[in-house]
């Protein structure tokens, strides 16, 4: 079918994801607007599985004239027919798999009447490729950040200048208990001294 672009767009319980090779420009614009959070495609019953064939230029079909303004936008950037697989998830999360040209193609009903389970495997087998990567991804930050939350706090205040005076009244517990939290911040990222705790922390990307 020569289609010029593909998009992976994941709703997730820490925001939108998108893997795409859209432009990057219309990327920007495209969330810039919050499109997003009206585009049809996207608002379509989010507990079904089912292949979408979308069409750029029903603008006149638009629900609102911030819809209508999403359609004449990517036609802007040539966006203007493709095929989305919806896929459902757990609770709010979601996912869409897209498939999309550049010009009208009158063989796209086709193409979907005739390989549309085709078209969903490949959107479903993106889907957990990209969960397991993004779920491997979470446990390797668990299990590589040796910090406690309180012991990142710790070194975070620290590192705007704060006392441990002043850090025990910002989180309601006593001198002694902010010291114990950067001792042991200190000895589980094997730092000499606390201003090297606070450096190796930065530099692992440790601190919220």
């Amino acid at each position: 079918m020569g289609f010029r672009w593909f998009a992976y767009f994941g709703q997730r319980s820490n925001g939108p994801n998108l893997i795409s090779s859209y432009p990057k420009s219309w990327i920007s614009h495209y969330f810039r607007e919050g499109y997003h959070n009206i585009d049809p495609v996207l608002q379509e019953p989010r507990n079904t599985s089912r292949v979408l064939l979308w069409d750029g230029r029903e603008a006149r079909s638009a629900r609102s004239p911030k819809e209508r303004r999403l359609f004449d936008d990517a036609l802007s950037f040539k966006i203007r027919t493709g095929l989305t697989v919806r896929i459902p998830s757990s609770q709010n999360q979601f996912a869409a798999f897209t498939l999309a040209v550049d010009e009208r193609s009158l063989g796209l009903d086709r193409f979907m009447e005739t390989s549309q389970d085709i078209l969903k495997t490949v959107g479903l087998t993106y889907h957990a490729h990209v969960s397991a990567k993004i779920g491997r991804a979470s446990a390797e930050r668990e299990i590589i950040n040796p910090l406690t939350q309180r012991e990142r706090q710790c070194l975070a205040w620290i590192s705007d200048g704060k006392t441990m005076q002043d850090i025990a009244q910002l989180l309601g517990v006593s001198s002694r208990g902010v010291k114990f939290h950067l001792d042991n911040a200190r000895r589980n990222l094997a730092a000499l001294t606390l201003p090297h705790a606070v450096a190796l922390a930065f530099r692992q990307g440790l601190l919220p």
